[in-house]
């Protein structure tokens, strides 16, 4: 009974041509679209000294970003980055202290193979680190080591081509005891 119900339906068939290409994103235009940034507290942007001397740096406190991401509310409180490969963006930072700090990043991620490029004060060669895959967990990125000057210093953060979708809430640069 059910080889011939089969057989009647596939016999009844009607050629119903390509559907749902006005949904795929082959018919997007090639056009680069403008995402809409959420206006920035400055309290959303306030870089936090710790009794330990570690300073936290919100990801939304950068300057000159470019490349592709979006600011967004964080369900855990405060904002977060969200970008892709070809992200770039410097945060200026003020050091009460000389010496080495270890930098790390706080990141979610729900695929394998995102890298930082990671620079200071205008580094010959950035570090890449692999960026973790989270299972959409936040997670701290592996330590990075710099040496840094007492006053203003410059971080370059970058997410290396080819990254597919990061999100950032923090960076900690903790002094090296």
């Amino acid at each position: 009974m059910a080889h011939y119900q089969t057989v009647a339906l596939a016999g009844s068939a009607v050629g119903l041509g390509p559907l749902g290409q006005e949904l795929a994103e082959a018919n997007e235009s090639k056009d680069k679209q403008k995402v809409e940034q959420p206006k920035l507290a400055e309290t959303d942007q306030k870089i936090a000294i710790g009794k330990d001397g570690a300073i936290t740096i919100p990801a939304v406190a950068f300057s000159k970003p470019s490349g592709h991401f979006a600011a967004m509310k964080s369900f855990a409180g405060g904002m977060q980055i969200h970008g892709t490969g070809g992200f770039k963006a410097e945060y200026a930072v003020e050091v009460p202290q000389a010496g080495k700090y270890v930098l790390t990043a706080r990141v979610v991620t729900v695929q394998e193979g995102q890298k930082f490029r990671l620079a200071a004060n205008d580094a010959k060669a950035p570090v890449e680190i692999a960026v973790p895959y989270t299972i959409g967990k936040w997670q701290q990125t592996q330590p990075v080591e710099f040496a840094l000057a007492k006053g203003k210093n410059v971080i370059q953060v970058a997410l290396a081509d080819g990254s597919r979708g990061v999100s950032i809430k923090e960076f900690t640069l903790a002094p090296v005891k």
